[in-house]
């Protein structure tokens, strides 16, 4: 199977299951999982084998609650067992969160469209959580390598102020925008303390693990997927 992912690390409930796939380059390595029990079963690597229909993502700030018919949304959430939130990126942030009872999961495809306009908000709001929300951030363009225009600064702080903290000045009137820092702002906000951020995230950067729209406008896409057994 030569599929390469991963899994989050972070401290997350028996019955939570997760994956993040990677650049599926020509290697010859066979992918060798740190944790065999929770990755006792393949459903997760079925769903990506099978290339499953995911959302329609246009980087809106819509959720939707799974099973559904519709597919136009940029973030699902699930209670039901073996239905798998998914979301698809190369550069903009996957986000999976869960809780410490494991009574739910979602997935949050954000960019700065969905980041500055609620996408994570909007999510969080339709969740009747039971415990403690824990979230983890996925690979996503840093800070260093994503640089915007003053019109996207602007759209932020007219709908959130704090996020403010998340841009730094560049040249000529451009800012460089920490997804990370805009999303962490807006994590504390709603009250979350648990987030778990993977390792060198920067998929610009890290060309041999991630796809990068903005280095190589690729259609190629990472996938991020969380289900409950």
């Amino acid at each position: 199977m030569n599929i390469n992912v991963f899994e989050p690390e972070w401290i997350a409930p028996k019955n939570i299951f997760a994956l993040q796939t990677t650049r599926n380059t020509n290697s010859r390595k066979k992918f060798s999982f740190s944790n065999k029990i929770k990755l006792s079963t393949n459903f997760g690597l079925e769903f990506i084998n099978r290339k499953e229909e995911g959302l329609n993502q246009s980087h809106s700030n819509v959720s939707i609650e799974l099973p559904s018919d519709g597919r136009d949304a940029d973030a699902s959430f699930t209670t039901h067992t073996k239905v798998i939130c998914s979301i698809r990126t190369a550069d903009c942030m996957p986000l999976l969160l869960t809780d410490e009872e494991g009574s739910f999961v979602a997935a949050i495809h954000a960019g700065w469209r969905g980041l500055s306009s609620g996408i994570i908000e909007n999510t969080l709001k339709k969740i009747n959580a039971k415990g403690k929300i824990i979230v983890w951030i996925g690979p996503h363009i840093s800070q260093e390598y994503f640089e915007v225009g003053a019109e996207v600064r602007n759209i932020f702080l007219e709908n959130d102020s704090t996020t403010d903290e998340a841009f730094k000045h560049g040249a000529n009137g451009k800012y460089f925008l920490s997804m990370l820092k805009a999303a962490e702002l807006k994590l504390l906000n709603l009250g979350l303390e648990k987030i778990y951020i993977t390792k060198n995230l920067c998929t610009y950067k890290n060309a041999n693990n991630y796809y990068s729209y903005r280095r190589e406008a690729s259609s190629e896409r990472m996938t991020s997927l969380i289900w409950i057994e």
